[in-house]
This record gives C-alpha cells, sequence and structure tokens, in this order.
C-alpha cells in the first residue's frame, strides 16, 4: 500500500514537472512616467492646432502598464501576449481655437485619453541567452479627447476608440552567470501619414522566478482622419517587476 502511494506521488510530480516545461506564463506590471509634447486638431484650419503643453498646459503624469504572456510548445500556434497601458491626462488651460466644431475662446478643462489594450500572437524565434519574439498585435483603444469651457456650455470630443493592427517584437540579451538582462520590446505601423511607434528598452536582474527592471517607454503617436489630427508623444522612466511561472 504504502509503495502504490509513493508511486502515484512520483508519477504526480513527474507530470506536474513534465507540464510546466511545455507550458509557460509570465506577467508583470510596471509603472510609467509620462511626459506630453505634441498638438491635437480637430479643424481644417492651421489655426486651430492645440498644444498640448502650451495651450492644454499637459507637463507629466503617471500611468500603470500590466500584461500576461502565455507560451506552449506546439510550433503552428503562436504564443498569446495580452496587455494592458493606462494613458490618461487632465489639465486646465486655455484654448483659442475651435476643436470638433465648437468654438473655444476661454479658460477650459481637458482630458486625453490614450488608454489601450495590446493583443498579440507571436513566434518564439530563438531561446537561449538570445531571445527574440515576433509577431502581430491588434491595439484596441478606448479612449477620447474632450475639450470644454469651465462654464460647462461648451464641450467638443474626438473619440479614439479604433482597432490598430501592428508589428510586434521582443528581444532579451542575458549576460550569462550573472541574472541581468537588457531588452527591447516594440510595436510598430506605418501607413501614408499615419504611424504609430510604441518602443522600450530596459534592463533588469532575475532572480529565481521574479525579476526587477528598469527602462525608458516612448509612445509615437500620428494620426490624420479628415479633419482630425493627432501628432503626439509620451516618453518617459519605468520601473517594472515580472514573475515568470
Amino acid at each position: 500500500m504504502h509503495k502504490k502511494l509513493i508511486a502515484l506521488c512520483v508519477a504526480g510530480l513527474a507530470a506536474s514537472a513534465t507540464q510546466a516545461d511545455i507550458v509557460g506564463a509570465t506577467a508583470g506590471v510596471q509603472h510609467w512616467n509620462q511626459s506630453w509634447d505634441g498638438f491635437v486638431q480637430s479643424s481644417s484650419s492651421a489655426n486651430d492646432r492645440i498644444d498640448v503643453n502650451d495651450d492644454l498646459k499637459y507637463d507629466e503624469e503617471t500611468g500603470i502598464s500590466y500584461y500576461v504572456a502565455l507560451e506552449h510548445p506546439i510550433p503552428v500556434l503562436p504564443n498569446l501576449r495580452i496587455q494592458r497601458t493606462e494613458i490618461e491626462v487632465s489639465e486646465r488651460g486655455t484654448v483659442n481655437a475651435t476643436f470638433d466644431n465648437q468654438p473655444f475662446a476661454s479658460d477650459v478643462d481637458s482630458t486625453t485619453d490614450l488608454t489601450h489594450t495590446d493583443f498579440t500572437m507571436y513566434y518564439e524565434l530563438l531561446d537561449n541567452w538570445v531571445n527574440l519574439d515576433v509577431g502581430l498585435s491588434v491595439r484596441l483603444f478606448d479612449g477620447e479627447i474632450t475639450i470644454k469651457d469651465t462654464s460647462g456650455s461648451q464641450e467638443g470630443s474626438v473619440d479614439v476608440d479604433v482597432p490598430v493592427p501592428m508589428l510586434y517584437a521582443n528581444a532579451r540579451f542575458d549576460l550569462p552567470f550573472s541574472g541581468f538582462y537588457a531588452q527591447a520590446v516594440g510595436n510598430m505601423l506605418s501607413v501614408g501619414d499615419n504611424s504609430i511607434t510604441d518602443m522600450s528598452v530596459g534592463i533588469g536582474f532575475e532572480a529565481t522566478i521574479f525579476s526587477l527592471e528598469a527602462g525608458y517607454r516612448s509612445f509615437d503617436l500620428k494620426l490624420e482622419d479628415d479633419e482630425d489630427e493627432a501628432d503626439l508623444t509620451i516618453d518617459g522612466l519605468y520601473v517594472g517587476v515580472n514573475i515568470d511561472i
């Protein structure tokens, strides 16, 4: 009886170890200090260009980004990564321009929300001291740009809620026997006058299943849709923690 129990325990441990070897999960969270720059426009006139620094008084904000990635050993099927990034700022400024067919010439309260979720399917091309993943992301924006005067009598808004397909790449270089690594992650799209580039580079230290990471992230957005136009850069330093299961 005892021998059977021991055999069953050994078999269970072996099965668990085998499953851990063939299916892996990674998760992480980052705290991102965001510095804003650029302009938005919702009119055909160049005089209606609204500077996010000078007019809307955007400066710095913080946001959280978190992700989970699942990997498996089946070569034909891609791995999956889901990442959510919060990008939102609200300030009081002064606007003398037309936005969303609403003329403004006063103090305004504005909110720009570029929060999004990335659904990424990727393949692992290299997996040793150099790791390389490539694939395709679909970025789902669920935000808007809103400007209203402080009296509440006028308000204009432009929705930012479109799915955007993007190329994805993730490269990591491990320094052997040290626990330190360098990593670069990027999503990119360029079609005509519209482009999105989201890049982060960082260094980290890995101990057992946990790693600490710090680096720099830059998100550049250039969009034109009829009279609506945005040319924005949100960048800054980040710190994060990852867990590899």
